[in-house]
């Protein structure tokens, strides 16, 4: 079965619906569902043991795709796991940024801002995966500091530890995927409500690819020309493969 997609253009006119009057959600509601949908994807490549390292690295970046990254890190540690979030630019946009970091606090995670060494964190040893929640469909290159340096480390990093990327792998294009022969290659990608047309570049061999943000009736999934998927019992994630 051939992958379905939908551009980045049609992505954000479905977001805009989700949100206007007529259907009634709000961001906040969205980003709640689809962080945990990334937790959940996070539990089922890395299932939690006693006996095994359970730290997470989450890179949030200052939009939408980190505030996901935020909720993600919380859904984590309230599962066992020990995240730690770095979150090196925060938005100023809207004070719900700032109460999910007050929520990661609450629960003792640890925040990291831009002076902190976030990258004592990418030893593998220590380190189970990280979570690359830094831009989402609406980024557009180039990508400024500091996250140009943050992404050339995790290139080093991801030989002996896995990313797993929460909608667009960070600096591919939406539509064409991979800028470059060196960008990140994630082993897990998380596509949120559909894979945008960048999940169809990838290596089925080197990533595993899952679809979240179970919020959409089949009617509507089906104006923006996609079936919707078929979750099982309350899943909020499915492995297409």
């Amino acid at each position: 079965m051939a992958l379905r997609t939908i551009s980045s253009q049609l992505a954000a006119q479905l977001d805009k619906e989700l949100m206007g009057p007529e259907v009634g959600f709000t961001l906040e509601q969205l980003m709640e569902l689809a962080g945990l949908s990334v937790a959940q994807a996070v539990v089922k490549e890395f299932p939690y043991s006693e006996t095994r390292k359970s730290q997470v690295l989450v890179i949030a970046g200052p939009g939408n795709n980190g505030g996901d990254g935020l909720v993600c890190a919380r859904h984590l540690a309230l599962s066992g796991f020990q995240p730690v979030v770095y979150y090196p630019k925060r938005t100023t946009k809207t004070p719900f940024y700032a109460q999910l970091v007050n929520q990661l606090k609450f629960f003792k995670v640890p925040v990291l801002g831009a002076g902190d060494n976030w990258a004592q964190y990418l030893d593998h040893t220590k380190t189970l995966c990280v979570v690359d929640a830094i831009f989402g469909f609406s980024f557009k290159p180039p990508v400024r500091e500091p996250f140009g340096s943050i992404l050339q480390q995790l290139r080093h990093a991801q030989q002996n530890l896995p990313i797993v990327s929460v909608d667009i792998p960070t600096g591919w294009d939406v539509d064409e995927g991979p800028a470059d022969s060196d960008c990140i290659i994630p082993s897990v990608l998380v596509s949120l409500t559909v894979p945008k047309p960048c999940a169809a570049k990838i290596d089925t061999c080197e990533t595993h690819h899952y679809v979240g943000g179970r919020f959409i009736p089949r009617d509507f999934a089906l104006k923006y020309g996609f079936e919707p998927f078929p979750y099982e019992n309350l899943d909020q994630v499915l492995r297409l493969h």
